[in-house]
């Protein structure tokens, strides 16, 4: 009797332990996936850090002294328009029907020309050390998983999280039945817990095990988050099934530990509808409200649901809480002026007390500590790319685009900037909290690359002008030799601020062939008669061809000896992201390989 007791509550806790093991070997296979992905990544990351100028930067911001002023013009009056009425930069006639004008092209500026020294030898500093991507030494296969299939998802993205998916769900069904076991369900779902916290971190260690900012893993957060969803939901239906069958569901409710597992549901849940592309695009103050609550409850309800969910909770506590302490010591409390870019439709952001820490392509959240922003909008925070390289007079700069109801009130609040004794604007000064710097190009080091292109529509030309100016001013330490920037606007004045940091920019491009193609996609309500267009500068109606563009940046590069690859960086709607990511796919294999590789950088709006 008693032996046949013994095996009995054997049998019986064999489910339990079946479930706990599959749910520690899910995590375990994860954590060999994603240690896998990092093998490959760290040949570039000691390129990156090989170069002595890679080593510290990106990582706190912070404000050094100039000991020397910097080469680029990247005052104020180099992008913010103060012309003279005498010299207008752009004739807008009001009176004018349109305009189908078309700019003839300027000369460009020669090609990079190297200076030797007395053995004949080329002068200048050391070049940074170059790895390229795998990716970009396997054409074929990239270009099938580069293939983009649905709502800007990758073929390889679509399979990641198929595999992801298919592994978790082969968890929960192995030889169990949901309806009859839910308790598995539980369990694959608690395991899922730590992994849905770190990869909705900003300080991501999965990110910098891969080198890739926390918004490019922010769709596999999304695919946990459902997950843990649909899982959550099935472990207490398939309970509250089993006991109304049992006729047992009125007592089970009435245990406390029953009682925590449905204010976990109801946690999981909330997040799961504030999470919503409509809540965020609608109220983005409930989304982040019903996430700061819920994932705090959740975590709780979870330990006094089942004790045994301690340990998996207790990772994503550390983790979620060393992400925290590390946002605190990025994040700095300062003054900035807020400047109205009228003929952009945006904000210029100002911070002179930090002009150091940040890399090309890195952005920062920003909230504006003033009523002006209203109750709601001082709680807002909202992520921005520098604008500008590091190191200048100016500080940070941020350019924001009016596009909501934050950034709106942000540029109403700019317009009522103050004037100084000559009447002219000194801007809006304003408290302000910044907090970063995050994302970026990763491992990647630009300078590195022989040819670079840069295609960006709209504001999206924050991305590009950073990259651009470090690109200038380390020119002497390059291998850069050409560079082309490709940027579609939606009417003419909106080239009118930035005229003056280009031409800047191409006059000190001594070594480096600087090209700026401007198109504008809607007719012009003026005529262009007093616009100066520098050498290496055009304009033209219509939509760019990338395709012929990059074959230029392609055979220009090979021209001048160039063997290290060209870097593709494209900041702008998804639609852009796309257009651009099929020309580099379908680009000729051959010169690929002849030019070192072409590898796409993509920051797509709306992350």
């Amino acid at each position: 009797m008693v032996n046949s007791t013994q095996h009995a509550s054997s049998t019986s806790s064999n489910p339990s332990d079946l479930d706990m093991t599959l749910a520690y070997h899910l995590d375990l296979v994860i954590s060999i996936v994603i240690l896998t992905f990092a093998l490959f990544t760290v040949p570039r990351a000691i390129a990156r850090f090989a170069n002595p100028s890679e080593r510290f930067r990106g990582f706190l911001l912070r404000y050094v002294p100039l000991r020397h002023r910097s080469r680029i013009n990247l005052n104020t009056d180099s992008i913010y328009l103060n012309s003279d009425p005498e010299k207008p930069v752009l004739d807008i006639d009001e009176s004018s029907e349109g305009c189908n004008t078309t700019f003839k092209e300027l000369p460009t500026l020669p090609m990079r020309t190297l200076r030797n020294d007395a053995n004949g030898l080329p002068l200048g500093g050391q070049k940074p050390v170059h790895m390229p991507m795998l990716s970009s030494l396997v054409h074929p296969v990239t270009s099938i998983l580069s293939r983009s299939v649905h709502e800007g998802y990758t073929v390889g993205q679509v399979l990641l999280l198929a595999g992801y998916t298919a592994l978790v769900l082969y968890c929960g069904f192995y030889k169990s039945n949901p309806f009859s076991d839910p308790l598995r369900a539980g369990w694959i779902i608690t395991s899922q817990i730590p992994f849905l916290y770190i990869f909705a971190t900003k300080n991501n260690v999965i990110g910098a095990l891969l080198g890739v900012g926390y918004e490019k893993l922010n769709y596999l957060h999304r695919l946990v988050g459902r997950l843990v969803v649909v899982g959550a939901n099935v472990h207490a239906l398939g309970y509250i099934y089993k006991w109304s069958l049992a006729g047992q569901l009125s007592k089970e409710l009435a245990q406390p530990y029953i009682r925590w597992g449905l204010v976990g549901l109801v946690c999981v849940d909330l997040l799961c509808v504030g999470s919503t592309q409509f809540v965020r695009s609608k109220s983005y103050n409930l989304f982040i409200i019903t996430h700061a609550l819920g994932l705090f409850v959740f975590l709780f309800a979870v330990c006094y649901h089942r004790p045994g969910c301690v340990p998996y909770v207790t990772a994503a506590c550390v983790f979620y809480g060393l992400d925290h302490l590390i946002r605190i010591a990025k994040t700095r409390i300062t003054t900035a002026t807020l400047r109205p870019i009228p003929e952009l439709g945006l904000t210029r952001v100002e911070i002179p007390t930090l002009n150091s820490g940040w890399r090309a392509g890195q952005h920062v959240r920003l909230r504006v500590l003033s009523t002006g922003m209203g109750f709601l909008g001082l709680t807002e925070v909202h992520p921005f790319t520098i604008a500008n390289v590091e190191r200048t007079e100016e500080g940070m700069v941020l350019m924001c685009k009016k596009a909501g109801r934050w950034t709106t009130k942000m540029y109403e609040l700019s317009a009522t900037a103050k004037y100084g004794e000559q009447g002219r604007e000194v801007g809006k000064g304003v408290r302000v909290m910044v907090e970063g710097p995050y994302g970026g190009v990763g491992n990647t080091v630009m300078s590195s690359y022989s040819g670079a292109l840069f295609v960006v529509g709209g504001s999206g030309i924050t991305f590009a002008l950073s990259a651009i100016q470090e690109l200038v001013r380390s020119q002497d330490d390059s291998s850069i030799t050409t560079i082309d920037i490709v940027w579609s606007i939606p009417d003419v004045a909106s080239l009118t601020p930035v005229i003056p940091l280009f031409t800047s920019l191409i006059e000190q491009s001594t070594f480096v062939r600087l090209r700026v193609s401007v198109f504008y996609t809607r007719a012009s309500k003026g005529s262009f008669q007093g616009m100066y267009l520098p050498p290496g500068m055009t304009l033209a109606p219509g939509r760019p061809k990338t395709a012929k563009f990059l074959d230029d940046v392609v055979t220009s590069t090979q021209s001048g000896g160039g063997a290290t690859g060209v870097f593709v960086g494209v900041c702008g709607p998804p639609a852009l992201a796309r257009d651009v990511a099929g020309v580099v796919r379908t680009f000729d294999v051959y010169r690929k390989r002849m030019v070192g590789g072409i590898e796409l950088h993509a920051e797509v709006f709306g992350w």
